[in-house]
């Protein structure tokens, strides 16, 4: 299993899952330290930015495609 992980605000975070969407990946992590620390970022195509949310709609849709992947 490959594991991977990327640091955000000085911390370490374990990326779950990543759910391609168009020109964008939605990526779900959760903190090393403190699991009860999750978040959602979103990927451009082809670079390292994990890039906040920018918008509910955006967290609905990124719910919406977590939820039905599953």
């Amino acid at each position: 299993m490959n594991v991977e992980m990327i640091v955000i605000d000085q911390q370490q975070y374990l990326i779950l899952k990543e759910i391609p969407y168009h020109n964008i990946r939605f990526v779900f992590l959760s903190n090393v330290m403190n699991p009860d620390d999750v978040l959602i970022r979103k990927r451009i195509r082809d670079t390292n930015q994990y890039i906040p949310l920018e918008s509910v709609e955006e967290v609905h849709l990124a719910s919406f495609l977590l939820y039905n992947s599953i």
